[in-house]
């Protein structure tokens, strides 16, 4: 929020959706220094927590023509938001703009994965950059461009988006396990694609700190992960079901395998299991969910 103000070119309005059943950050929101900068403040309490149906809430309520999607564990430079309108404005095509990162780098691919990259894509990790690839593997810039360049996918934790273009993609599916919050932001990403274009804007930086709070358990993730996957690839990108379920099989091979290897060389297994269970568990799930079977496809919102 503060962040907020020290921006160049200000947000009229800032709508904050509370999952966390307490008091503080309507403490927060209740602040009279936003006003006081020039942005009102708004917000909505969402119980339980589910990352879906909060930012599908804040939107609604929201009255920009642009929405800027945040999560509360970023922090903006000054000129962030700046930067993504001017990208945003100058190209009609665009739907929507990412912003890049200041404090980490974008996750490089694993020797197991850059091997199934070669083989089934022939692709090398530089030219995977950007896109969303197999059973849902997305990849960043791992060399920041110069300027603006073409992305498939994504974050919801650092987008400015045009409300035309959510609203025609159909905006978030809603066949995520538990909160929500795993794979629905590359799945808003490939149908927001199929309306315009997407752009990382390198000039566009934020901090992301990875907020513990709230979080579900390793065991939890992995199980999401893997279930949240097989439906994108299934329901939105429209696979046929044994083609979604190989695919993310694969993943869970090549995944697993990762984790085991990694532990043999650091000598010690402690935390393989959870990862390693959890996929297993999002399988099984999956490959048994009667709508995974269903012949009537649309573009990832469910009946």
């Amino acid at each position: 929020m503060e962040s907020l103000i020290r921006q160049t070119v200000k947000p009229q309005e800032v709508v904050v959706a509370d999952g966390s059943g307490g008091d503080s950050v309507a403490e927060v929101v209740a602040d009279p220094m936003w006003p006081g900068h020039g942005i009102a403040t708004v917000r909505i309490e969402v119980l339980p927590p589910n990352a879906v149906q909060q930012r599908e809430e804040a939107i609604r309520l929201s009255r920009g023509n642009l929405l800027l999607l945040l999560d509360d564990d970023v922090e903006l430079e000054a000129a962030c938001l700046e930067e993504l309108l001017t990208v945003l404005s100058g190209a009609p095509g665009v739907a929507a703009v990412v912003a890049d990162f200041s404090n980490q780098a974008w996750a490089r691919p694993t020797r197991a994965w850059r091997t199934y990259l070669s083989i089934v894509h022939g692709r090398t990790e530089n030219q995977c950059q950007g896109r969303v690839l197999g059973p849902l593997l997305r990849f960043g810039y791992f060399d920041r461009p110069a300027a603006p360049a073409p992305m498939e996918w994504l974050g919801t934790g650092s987008t400015l988006l045009r409300r035309t273009a959510f609203d025609r993609s159909g905006g978030f599916s809603t066949f995520f396990l538990h909160r929500c919050a795993i794979n629905e932001d590359v799945d808003l990403g490939i149908k927001i694609s199929r309306v315009g274009q997407i752009l990382l804007c390198p000039s566009a930086r934020l901090a992301h700190f990875h907020a513990p709070s709230g979080r579900v358990s390793v065991q939890t993730a992995a199980e999401d992960d893997v279930y949240n996957r097989a439906f994108v690839l299934r329901r939105t990108l429209r696979r046929t079901a044994p083609a979604a379920l190989c695919l993310v099989a694969l993943f869970v091979l090549i995944e697993s395998c990762s984790n085991l290897l990694g532990a043999a060389k650091r000598r010690t297994w402690q935390g393989v299991w959870a990862p390693c269970h959890g996929r297993l568990r999002g399988l099984f799930r999956a490959s048994f969910a009667r709508s995974m079977w269903t012949s009537t496809l649309d573009s990832g919102r469910e009946k």
